[in-house]
C-alpha cells in the first residue's frame, strides 16, 4: 500500500483472510482489501468490501471511515460507467489482431536493464509482442536474470506450485516500458509442479499390447481437484500485467492416454456407456498394426470436448481479474495438415476449437519437424505450409487470427537454424504477411526486421518509398 501496488496489496490482504480467519487481524485486512481495492480503481470490489466490513464489523474505529470511503467508491464506479458509455457510443477503429512476436524462452540479460535493451531491439525491429516462457520444467534453462529456489515451477507468484523466481513482473514492465504486449507462455497438463506424486493427479494411459493401465506425463484433466488448482494458479497469473496468455502444446491427450476413474466417470454420465480400454482398439494383422472401434472416435471427440472446457475454465480465471486479455492455443501441424490423425493421436481438433472461441490460433509450422517427420525437402514443406495457411483462414475465417510460428533453431541439437533459411522460408510463403507470426525460440542475433517489414511500417503514410 505505501509503495502504490495497491493491486498487489488487494490480494495480500485477501491472502491474511484466507490463510488465518481467527486472526485478530482479520477487520484490518478486511478494511486494508476494501481501500486497496477503491485505490487500484477496482470500484465496484471496493464497494463490495466496505459493505462487507460493515456488516461484520459495524462496532469498529474505522467504520465512520468505511462508509465515507463506500461512498466514495460509489460515486466514482457511477463516474466511470457514464463515461465508459460516453466512449462506447463513440465509433471505434477495430482493434488489430495482427501480431509480430517472438516466442522467448529465456532472455540473455542478467539485470533488468539488460532485459530492458533486449525489449528495445526488439521493438525497434518491428516486433510488437513478447511470449514469455513462465513455467519451468525439469531440464529447462534458467532465466539469467532469475535467482532460481526450485527445479522446476513457475516465474510467478502462486500458492499452486513451487516458484523458481518472481520475475514476471519486472518482464512485463520492461516490455510495456517498450511499448510491446506481454502473452504468459503457460503450462496446463504438465503444470504438476510439486503435485506429480499426489494420488489421483496422474493422468492414466492404456498400454494396448499389455492390455492394462499405467502412469503418463502430466495431470489428469478430468479429476475436478486438479483443474480446480489450474483455475487458482491461472488466477494468480492474472495479477501480473499481461495481455494474453498462450496455452503450451501440453494440452493435449494421445490416442491411447486419458483413462482412470475421473474419465470413466464423467463418460458413463455423459454419454451413458461404460468406458472401457480394451473396447477403443483392435490389433490386427503379423505387425499388430492398431486400429479403432466406433467408440474410439466418440472417446476422441470427447476428450477433445473435455481439453476445450479446461482451457475455457482457465480464460475465465483470468479474464475475471484481466477482461482485456487475449489467448492462444497451440496446435500441432496435424491439426491442418491431416485433421483425422489429430483428433485420434493428440485429441485436438481446430473446427471445435474455432467454436470455443480463442483470439489466437497458434499453428506451429515448424519446418524443419514437418520435413523430418514427412520425409519432405525444403521445397515441399514450403508448400504444405502455403496450403497449411490457406486451410487454416478458411477454417478460422481472419488471416490475423491465425498465429503462423516458425522455428530458429534445430530441436534435435539446440543449434541456431541459419538465418536465411528461417527468412527465406518466412518472405517466400505467398500470403503469409497478412497473418500473424512468431519466431521460436528469440534469439538476440536474429534479423528480424526483415520479416517484420519494420522499414515498410517506418515509411507508412509519409508519401516515402
Amino acid at each position: 500500500m505505501e509503495y502504490g501496488d495497491f493491486k498487489t496489496a488487494e490480494r495480500e490482504f485477501a491472502r491474511i483472510i484466507e490463510w488465518f480467519p481467527e486472526s485478530p487481524l482479520i477487520p484490518d485486512a478486511q478494511f486494508g482489501m476494501a481501500e486497496a481495492s477503491l485505490k487500484a480503481g477496482r470500484f465496484k470490489n471496493a464497494m463490495n468490501g466496505f459493505n462487507l466490513f460493515l456488516a461484520n464489523f459495524p462496532s469498529s474505529a474505522l467504520a465512520q471511515r468505511a462508509e465515507a470511503l463506500l461512498n466514495e467508491a460509489m460515486k466514482r464506479h457511477d463516474e466511470a460507467e457514464k463515461t465508459s458509455h460516453q466512449i462506447a457510443e463513440a465509433p471505434e477503429e477495430p482493434a488489430r489482431r495482427r501480431i509480430r512476436a517472438a516466442q522467448v524462452m529465456f532472455f540473455k540479460g542478467r539485470t533488468i536493464e539488460a532485459v530492458d535493451r533486449e525489449m528495445e531491439n526488439l521493438k525497434d525491429s518491428g516486433i510488437d509482442t513478447v511470449i514469455v516462457r513462465v513455467f519451468h520444467n525439469p531440464g529447462d534453462r534458467f532465466y539469467p536474470l532469475s535467482r532460481p529456489k526450485a527445479r522446476s515451477g513457475v516465474y510467478f507468484r502462486t500458492n499452486e506450485s513451487p516458484v523458481v523466481d518472481d520475475i514476471l513482473a519486472g518482464i512485463a514492465s520492461s516490455a510495456h516500458r517498450n511499448g510491446l504486449k506481454v502473452f504468459a507462455w503457460m503450462t496446463t497438463r504438465y503444470a504438476d509442479y510439486g503435485v506429480s506424486d499426489k494420488d489421483g493427479y496422474k493422468c492414466r494411459a492404456y498400454d494396448i499390447t499389455e492390455k492394462r493401465l499405467t502412469a503418463c506425463k502430466g495431470l489428469d484433466l478430468f479429476n475436478e481437484d486438479a483443474v480446480k488448482r489450474l483455475e487458482r494458479m491461472f488466477s494468480d497469473l492474472s495479477e501480473y500485467e499481461i495481455d494474453g496468455v498462450l496455452f503450451q502444446d501440453d494440452l493435449i491427450l494421445r490416442h491411447n492416454e486419458g483413462f482412470g476413474e475421473h474419465a470413466a466417470r464423467l463418460f458413463k454420465e455423459e454419454k451413458g456407456v461404460r468406458l472401457e480400454p480394451k473396447g477403443l482398439y483392435m490389433i490386427s494383422g503379423p505387425r499388430k498394426k492398431v486400429e479403432y472401434t466406433e467408440l474410439f472416435w466418440h472417446w476422441a471427440k470427447w476428450k477433445n470436448k473435455r481439453l476445450l472446457d479446461v482451457a475455457g475454465r482457465l480464460k475465465a480465471a483470468v479474464r475475471e481479474k484481466r477482461p482485456e486479455a487475449r489467448f492462444a492455443l497451440n496446435l500441432m501441424y496435424e491439426s491442418i495438415t491431416n485433421p483425422v490423425y489429430a483428433l485420434a493421436w493428440l485429441s485436438q481438433d481446430i473446427k471445435t476449437a474455432k467454436k470455443a472461441g480463442f483470439d489466437y490460433y497458434s499453428i506451429m509450422a515448424y519446418h524443419r519437424q514437418i520435413g523430418a517427420e514427412l520425409d519432405k525437402d525444403r521445397q515441399a514443406v514450403k508448400g504444405i505450409i502455403e496450403k497449411m495457411a490457406g486451410d487454416a483462414e478458411a477454417i478460422v475465417g481472419d488471416p490475423e487470427s491465425v498465429l503462423f510460428k516458425f522455428q530458429t533453431i534445430d530441436w534435435a541439437t539446440g543449434a541456431s537454424l541459419p538465418e536465411a533459411e528461417v527468412t527465406g522460408l518466412m518472405s517466400g510463403i505467398a500470403g503469409l504477411k497478412r497473418f500473424s507470426v512468431a519466431v521460436v525460440p528469440y534469439r538476440p542475433d536474429f534479423p528480424f526486421k526483415s520479416i517484420t517489414g519494420s522499414d515498410e511500417l517506418a515509411y507508412a503514410g509519409t508519401g516515402l518509398k
